[in-house]
């Protein structure tokens, strides 16, 4: 199974993606994690001490280009699946590996073409090892992904949506560019639901946009305290309510 979290800034993909790695491990399933964020923070969210050394970072020497016939190229990993894991790979709790994609360093050094790359084959490699059963890509805040084709190989798309229009209008962005990449499932997750008039506003925006909802994650105050405190709202409550929520996300998704 391989599922990408998408969606614009600020409305709660890499909780949700670094949550559900987490929740999903912890049913004894082995997860690879992939933080596809140019800025990214998922290590936070599943749990991994600040102060541990982190791997290299992935970049675009683990991919080369082949020619086909009639001058035609394609990109792949060149090295096992294994390799990579056991090179780049970050171990986290609950059976949840990490795997962070190279961001750039210094400003003004162009663009994160290579990386977008980089992500597509992994996920591609990925399909075909058995070094994981359930694969988490933690997408990047933008529909650049979208246009690089990041996530083309990903089995099932969930765009994550606050009730407010501009976050629903982009969710609505992501599906129809996720249809054209050939991703039939797509799904959203509403997240940071106050009341049941938020409810009832996605729910027929969603309607009106032919998008599934997956599930309803409440608004909760446990995720703005996890983040002050640096750790991930999992070890801060696991019974918070949008650990909850997540808990039954994840268990119909194994089901």
């Amino acid at each position: 199974m391989k599922i990408a979290i998408a969606g614009k800034g600020g409305v709660g993909k890499t909780t949700i993606s670094g949550t559900l790695c987490r929740v999903l491990g912890r049913s004894h399933n082995e997860v690879l994690a992939i933080d596809g964020d140019p800025n990214p923070n998922l290590s936070v969210v599943l749990g991994i001490d600040k102060s541990a050394t982190p791997p290299p970072s992935l970049s675009t020497d683990i991919i080369e280009r082949v020619e086909e016939a009639e001058g035609k190229w394609r990109f792949q990993v060149k090295m096992p699946f294994e390799e990579i894991l056991n090179k780049f790979g970050q171990k986290a709790p609950d059976n949840v590996t990490l795997l962070m994609v190279g961001k750039p360093e210094v400003a003004g050094t162009g663009c994160m073409c290579g990386s977008h790359t980089v992500v597509r084959e992994l996920v591609h490699s990925a399909l075909s090892s058995k070094e994981t059963q359930i694969t988490i890509l933690d997408t990047e805040a933008s529909l650049e992904h979208m246009k690089r084709g990041t996530s083309r190989y990903v089995d099932k798309i969930y765009t994550v949506v606050e009730p407010y229009f501009r976050s629903l209008e982009a969710a609505s962005r992501f599906a129809d560019m996720a249809k054209q990449l050939g991703i039939e499932k797509i799904e959203a997750i509403a997240n940071k639901v106050r009341n049941q008039e938020e409810k009832m506003a996605i729910t027929e925006y969603c309607k009106k946009i032919n998008l599934p909802i997956a599930v309803f994650v409440p608004f909760d105050e446990n995720v703005m305290e996890a983040d002050l405190k640096g750790i991930s709202v999992i070890d801060h409550n696991e019974n918070a309510p949008v650990v909850k929520a997540i808990e039954a996300f994840a268990a119909s998704l194994t089901n």
